[in-house]
């Protein structure tokens, strides 16, 4: 009898430590990565990456994201959260450095359930400014046009270098614009140049130094 009860005691010890054990689990998750820069690879240090998430209070969900906490990442660009789980439908990682381009990651809630370390790594590109000149040198007459559009460098964001097409008309046409756009990288114009009724296709390129102003001159 006395055997029975020490089998049976142990057995509950070891179930309450078993239960213990899957609600610590259940309830927390490490949100880790790395900060690099997207186009040479190179770890990102200093940058604040801040983790929110959606929330229910007081049994009101409110689908806005509420920042929870932040960070700046080390020298090998890594950053880590130990996050205690709550009733979200989403988390949302927040990157930001001075002279770079923001990132936003956002993750489903789903994708973090069954796991306890969830691992991101995300990409920042330098800013750099470009100027851009288009002139009409060799003009032929005023139905002299051009048509073009930045095929590498144009991105969606406040400043940024247009997506569009561009026009230039007539004999006199000469034009500088000032955009932003990412460092490290090819920034590649292509123009469609029409002059005496015959229209050809050309090709400007730079690489973009980081965090200075480039130039890109376009003489047709």
């Amino acid at each position: 009898m006395k055997k029975t009860y020490s089998f049976l005691h142990v057995l509950i010890i070891c179930s309450l430590l078993l239960s213990l054990s899957c609600k610590k689990k259940a309830t927390q998750v490490i949100f880790s990565g790395r900060v690099l820069n997207g186009a040479t690879s190179v770890p990102i240090s200093g940058a604040k990456v801040t983790i929110a998430s959606t929330s229910v209070q007081s049994w009101v969900y409110n689908a806005n994201f509420q920042d929870i906490e932040s960070v700046e990442t080390d020298a090998q660009g890594t950053f880590s959260f130990n996050i205690d789980r709550a009733a979200a439908s989403a988390y949302r990682l927040y990157v930001f450095k001075n002279n770079y381009f923001e990132s936003i990651i956002v993750i489903n809630a789903d994708e973090v359930s069954d796991v306890d370390i969830h691992d991101e790594t995300i990409d920042l590109f330098s800013e750099a400014q470009i100027n851009i000149k288009v002139h009409n040198q060799t003009p032929f007459d005023a139905e002299d046009k051009i048509t073009y559009k930045i095929l590498e460098g144009a991105y969606s964001c406040s400043n940024c270098c247009p997506t569009s097409y561009l026009h230039g008309f007539g004999e006199n046409y000469d034009t500088t614009f000032t955009c932003k756009t990412y460092g490290s990288l090819n920034f590649v114009v292509e123009s469609m140049i029409t002059k005496d009724n015959s229209t050809v296709q050309r090709f400007d390129s730079v690489f973009v130094l980081p965090f200075q102003e480039n130039d890109l001159d376009i003489y047709y």
